[in-house]
């Protein structure tokens, strides 16, 4: 596709004056006389081709090097739109839990689920250079980390420094949910997309998960929901101690998992359960196999002045002009 613009249009105008002149220096009937140069061989027949091309012709290559002129201020330019494509990232919220059940050791090599979860959302974070990142911790509430932004590096620092006492304990996921939303209806990205990761049910009051996902939904917001549970140690427990904490735990999971997995079918994404670093590092990959960068295609104008050829345009209609004057046959005055 090509256009034509003009890089100071209001100068055009100055075409309108071009009439002007003409009516001023066109010459009356009679006004001027042919004057015969070389060998003389009388005057050449009025209405002759001879009196066509000396009388109206220099003027009219006058007026167009004139308006060709004036079409040159106005510096137009060829505009050619090319298709340029390019791979574009998402807005993408990381959620992650900081509640104090965080601190239990129960990953692999006693390590704490905190750190897991802080190694494992550094990586991810550092893989995803295209999105448009931001940071949510949560646990009875839930606070923005940092705002969006390109660069990985800031929202790596941000999860290293995240720590329980940062907000009041608990779990509010529905809380985590609707900052995330808050902080992607900010990013000017056209797809967007929670990350939540946490290792408990929802306590929370007020505003219910599941609401908070068709917020989410209606925004067209997809959230991926990560349990992290660990392994229990029921080592010196009696057998009945080790049956009701047993039993206790599978109900936190079974409501969580029912929660997350909830808010996942409601909202498009899916939902995911680690049990370790490892596992939590394929599932971070998964996700951004899911929530790859889209190829975008995109109309690059590619500008040419015009201006030059203009210019030469009117200089060669004003060498025209002075060869037909300097003919043998030209008009005085």
């Amino acid at each position: 596709m090509t256009s034509v613009e003009f890089v100071r249009p209001e100068l055009l105008q100055l075409l309108l004056l071009v009439p002007a002149w003409l009516l001023l220096v066109w010459p009356l009937s009679g006004g001027g006389v042919f004057h015969p140069r070389g060998e003389a061989h009388g005057p050449p027949e009025s209405g002759g081709l001879q009196v066509g091309l000396v009388l109206w012709l220099p003027r009219v290559l006058r007026v167009t090097a004139l308006a060709s002129l004036v079409v040159a201020l106005a510096h137009p330019q060829r505009v050619l739109f090319e298709e340029e494509s390019s791979l574009r990232g998402k807005g993408l919220a990381i959620a992650v839990d900081i509640s104090t059940s965080m601190l239990a050791d129960d990953m692999d090599n006693d390590d704490s689920r905190m750190s897991v979860a802080r190694r494992a959302a550094t990586r991810f974070a550092e893989g995803r250079r295209l999105d448009e990142l931001s940071l949510v911790a949560f646990a009875g509430q839930a606070v923005q980390r940092v705002p969006n932004t390109t660069d990985p590096g800031l929202i790596v620092s941000g999860v290293t420094s995240l720590q329980p006492q940062l907000v009041l304990d608990g779990t509010d996921i529905a809380a985590a949910v609707v900052t995330s939303l808050a902080s992607l209806l900010e990013s000017e990205r056209e797809e967007r997309v929670i990350v939540l990761l946490t290792d408990g049910a929802h306590n929370g009051q007020g505003v219910t998960p599941l609401r908070a996902a068709r917020g989410a939904a209606a925004l067209g917001v997809r959230v991926h929901s990560i349990a992290l549970v660990g392994e229990p140690d029921f080592e010196g427990m009696s057998p009945a101690l080790r049956a009701a904490n047993l039993r206790r735990l599978s109900e936190v999971e079974a409501q969580m998992e029912g929660v997350l997995s909830a808010i996942s079918e409601v909202t498009g994404g899916q939902y995911f359960r680690a049990s370790g670093e490892a596992a939590l590092d394929s599932i971070y990959r998964t996700i951004s196999e899911l929530e790859a960068p889209v190829e975008v295609t995109t109309q690059v104008p590619v500008r040419t002045s015009l201006q030059v050829w203009l210019l030469l345009f009117a200089l060669i209609a004003i060498g025209l002009e002075a060869l037909l004057r300097g003919s043998r046959w030209s008009l005085v005055p």
